[in-house]
């Protein structure tokens, strides 16, 4: 029997696990190491932080893969020997045929000083059931939102859950006692996305009355103070932010990656330079035609990533040549507050610049996201 090693229990890895294993049955042991016991859906996240979501109602064992007989493995990886196809872990030595990297990121909030003191983490699932208990006693003062550096996954998340917030104060007949301030490094609101887009969320934001402030380098937090570079100080009573993103020290140390850390691989496969290894997700070095930034990093992405990789693997288990390709295609819907939502479609390998567009906030597109994390949850894992 064969096997695929995937390391990552994120929206990739349990994608490529389900797709894979269905399509080889027994002819194909399939494997998933996380070091983390639990996956927590992250398109749920601003429901949580504003109390429309449970933790346990969006959190999934990864031990329910064993049902679809997936093996799951519990443990941290602390090495990868690619020169004897095997991966080390605290209490493991795996061995595997085909390997898939789906490692994702990690959040490391010592690259701003002070943030791990003064700041709540917006991508971390226990620092937003923090937030929600924050904002229930938060009844009056200035809530600052912030985006630590670039590159950052699901780019529109940030202001997806700046714009929750506005809603949970305006519910709360509050709104007109609480300040909210967006700030990020980007230039403009989803640059890639173009001017228009651009436009399109600053005018949401301030018919919101949501304060933004683009091109902002963060220096440090304080107690109740933002630092910017050339003196800028942002004061505020509640820091938020989206800690700097680093994929983790076991790929860093390898020869897989570009000068970011990031793992390089084929565009269209998700090959990386060694046989047989692929990487998905949030780690990998995918890059935009022309202008040569990171294409945009999101679960949606990962997901399809993870079925061309598993599809694959396959067809050259089974002694044929690999033949599905990633097109850079997906859509994204970003809640906008009171049951409404943006739905955006996304062809990042066109060229000259990304085609993607932004719909207004309708009743229908906020449905069609919370069905859509009704038939992950349920269907996926």
């Amino acid at each position: 029997m064969q096997k695929t090693l995937i390391l990552g229990g994120g929206t990739g890895g349990i994608v490529a696990s389900n797709v894979l294993k269905k399509a080889m049955g027994e002819d194909m042991q399939v494997t998933v190491v996380d070091r983390k016991p639990d996956y927590h859906y992250p398109g749920a996240f601003p429901l949580l932080m504003i109390g429309e979501r449970r933790p346990e109602s969006i959190s999934r064992k990864l031990k329910r893969l064993n049902r679809k007989k997936i093996e799951f493995i519990c443990d941290e990886i602390t090495d990868i020997d690619f020169e004897n196809n095997r991966v080390l872990t605290k209490q493991h030595v795996l061995t595997y045929d085909y390997l898939i990297i789906a490692l994702g990121v990690e959040y490391h909030s010592e690259s701003i000083l002070g943030f791990s003191n003064y700041v709540l983490n917006a991508y971390e699932f226990e620092d937003v059931i923090k937030i929600n208990q924050r904002i229930q006693d938060f009844y009056s003062g200035k809530i600052v939102f912030f985006i630590s550096s670039l590159p950052v996954k699901c780019p529109p998340a940030p202001y997806e859950m700046v714009l929750m917030l506005d809603q949970f104060f305006r519910q709360r007949g509050l709104r007109n006692k609480v300040e909210l301030t967006m700030v990020t490094p980007e230039i403009s609101p989803e640059p890639l996305a173009g001017p228009k887009v651009g436009r399109s969320v600053r005018k949401m934001l301030s018919e919101r009355s949501i304060k933004l402030i683009t091109g902002a380098k963060i220096l440090s937090v304080r107690k109740n103070a933002l630092i910017l570079d050339q003196g800028t100080v942002i004061d505020g009573n509640l820091f938020i932010g989206v800690a700097s993103h680093w994929t983790p020290k076991v790929l860093r140390n390898t020869n897989l990656v570009d000068s970011r850390g990031f793992v390089k691989v084929n565009s269209s496969t998700l090959e990386t330079n060694l046989p047989n290894v692929y990487a998905i997700g949030d780690a990998t070095a995918i890059k935009l035609p022309v202008i040569e930034a990171y294409a945009p990093k999101a679960g949606i992405f990962a997901h399809y990533q993870g079925e061309v990789v598993a599809r694959n693997i396959a067809r050259l288990a089974q002694g044929l040549s690999s033949k599905y390709r990633y097109t850079g295609k997906g859509a994204c819907i970003m809640y906008t507050g009171f049951h409404r939502a943006r739905y955006s479609t996304v062809h990042y390998f066109t060229k000259p610049a990304p085609f993607i567009t932004l719909l207004r906030p309708s009743i229908p597109s906020y449905l069609a996201k919370i069905a859509f994390e009704k038939y992950w949850l349920n269907c996926w894992i």
